[in-house]
């Protein structure tokens, strides 16, 4: 069964990186666009005539309303057709924090108080991007009326807290702007990671006109969205493709090259691997290894990848009647075993993960999982020592919450995230881990991703496997998302000891100290088992040999910014 699960099983992610990996805290930048971009790999001849791009995305943005938008498919395009104050790019093989509206920026001495000067960048009906655009979006986001999915980002601003609580309205909220292009950002306190959080999506502009006018519409079709970054979206046909074309009034303008980027939405593995080979497409992204090799012994491409920021994962409905008890959640936490499921299920092209906090996360110089160590493999070990297997734990549980000790009787479903050959197949593989491991006859739900996603927002699941990606280089970013009062993953759990934790090390200027704090934070989430995480994401990307300008550091946001084809 096995050998014949690891031939058919096929997985194609399409990503949007939105991270960072530097955690320098400058007081005062210069205008840093004077730095060249010299991540490609130095082509002979002159850029092609015809500049465009041929890319796809797995599945259909779901909403490009910065205060809305909670999908990596949103996010792509958004980071290409929009500009934020600051750019993480990918510059010579190094993170580097290049000017986006904001040209110039500066803190106070105690980072609590945060200035930026914008430039003279333009929206695509030629009107100029002011400090306002950025208060109107920001406290438009902080707004709990606007149920923004990404609020938390906003918490270290003055007044966040009491904002997303109700308790002030969110003209309070600590930003302002002091003329059209100076923007002030007040902090509640130093948190030493601010200014990488500004790249994330959340902190770019809105205009107040155009949400007036359009309404609900905003973001949801091509003409109901206004642009100020590299592209503008020409057109949007859903489920099937979408056009970017270069935007004339972006203010760098000069360093876009491409002229156009066809993306095509594509989720059958055999399908893009077809339209790569007939040249359709100009990069295609693999998960198996009989396609990595292929394409690697192919004159016509080049290979990049990279360990990227998303952990993939499954977690439980802490409400759920079943899942309360801590010991059953635990029990199937233990059963998996991540290289199998990496050789299994991923072609081995994953990195196996026994910490919620993912490999490339680092607390200044400090790489976290290294100095954290892999929590969940101790606990298996740990129970191994007592002579105890993970269906012992479960009976344990089941006995508990008054269930008998015979695992065969649970009545447990898994909702998975899709309907595919691959997620129908992954389903199996599970399947047969607990039924072997646990005896539990486990039933799986395949939906879409948005009747997944309603469901889970909803309670209606007992387990369920997703991915979620940081936005930026330090494990406040993904341990928030479990806080009491944002439950970002929905799985109802609190603990007033955890959210201390990480609420202190979010502001402690001590790296060890932060450390330490993080670390601790990360042995309950999982001790008490709200989510079990299995693997890294990789990239494992190829691309025709006249493509150039594409960024080799997973955490940049140079999106087609800086890409062109020579010899196409």
């Amino acid at each position: 069964m096995k050998k014949l699960l690891a031939l058919i099983l096929v997985f194609t992610m399409c990503l949007s990186i939105v991270a960072c990996n530097n955690t320098d805290k400058p007081s005062d930048q210069g205008n840093q666009n004077e730095k060249p971009n010299d991540n490609d790999n130095k082509p002979s001849g002159e850029p092609d005539a015809e500049q465009y791009y041929n890319t796809y995305l797995a599945s259909d943005p779901t909403s490009l309303d910065i205060s809305l938008r909670s999908d990596t498919y949103s996010s792509t395009i958004i980071t290409n057709v929009m500009e934020g104050l600051i750019r993480r790019e990918d510059r010579n093989g190094e993170y580097f924090m290049a000017p986006g509206d904001a040209q110039t920026w500066k803190s106070n001495e105690e980072g609590t108080v945060w200035t930026f000067y914008l430039g003279d960048n333009k929206w695509n009906d030629g009107e100029p991007v002011t400090a306002e655009q950025y208060v109107y979006s920001l406290r438009r986001s902080a707004d709990p009326a606007t149920g923004c999915p990404n609020s938390f980002f906003l918490s270290p601003i003055l007044n966040y807290n009491a904002i997303s609580k109700g308790e002030k309205d969110p003209s309070e909220l600590g930003v302002k702007a002091i003329d059209e292009k100076t923007l002030e950002i007040t902090l509640s306190q130093t948190v030493p990671a601010f200014l990488e959080m500004c790249n994330s999506t959340i902190y770019y502009p809105q205009r107040e006109d155009k949400m007036q006018e359009w309404g609900e519409k905003y973001g949801t079709e091509a003409a109901y969205t206004m642009y100020n970054g590299p592209f503008v979206l020409d057109s949007w046909t859903h489920n099937s493709s979408l056009v970017l074309k270069k935007n004339p009034n972006y203010w760098n303008v000069d360093a876009v090259k491409l002229d156009k980027v066809n993306l095509a939405i594509m989720s059958d593995t055999t399908t893009i691997i077809n339209a790569y080979k007939s040249g359709d497409l100009d990069t295609v992204g693999v998960s198996t290894q009989e396609w990595l090799e292929e394409f690697q012994k192919d004159s016509n491409s080049k290979y990049e990848n990279y360990t990227t920021q998303s952990i993939l994962f499954t977690f439980y409905n802490t409400q759920n009647e079943l899942m309360k008890n801590e010991k059953i959640r635990k029990a199937f936490s233990l059963a998996i075993d991540h290289e199998d499921i990496n050789e299994m299920c991923f072609g081995g092209l994953r990195v196996p993960t026994w910490g919620w906090v993912v490999p490339t996360i680092s607390v200044g110089e400090t790489n976290f999982r290294k100095a954290a160590g892999d929590v969940l493999l101790e606990q298996l070990e740990e129970l191994t020592a007592k002579g105890q297997t993970p269906k012992d734990l479960l009976i344990e549980g089941m006995k508990e919450a008054g269930l008998g000790e015979d695992p065969s009787t649970l009545d447990i479903t898994l909702s998975l995230a899709g309907t595919d050959d691959w997620f129908r197949t992954f389903g199996e593989y599970i399947q047969q881990v607990y039924l072997t491991e646990l005896g539990v006859n486990l039933k799986i739900n395949f939906a879409e991703w948005a009747i997944f996603y309603e469901n889970v927002q909803n309670g209606n699941y007992q387990m369920a496997y997703m991915s979620w990606g940081a936005y930026y280089n330090d494990p406040y970013d993904v341990l928030s998302i479990f806080k009491s009062e944002l439950d970002q993953v929905e799985t109802g759990w609190a603990n007033a000891e955890f959210d201390r934790l990480i609420d202190e090390a979010n502001v402690e200027m001590d790296e060890q100290k932060r450390l330490e704090n993080y670390m601790a934070a990360e042995k309950i989430l999982l001790e008490e088992a709200v989510a079990c995480p299995l693997l890294t994401s990789t990239v494992h990307s190829f691309y025709k040999n006249y493509v150039y300008g594409y960024s080799s550091l997973g955490f940049s946001t140079n999106g087609y910014k800086d890409m062109y084809t020579v010899g196409r």
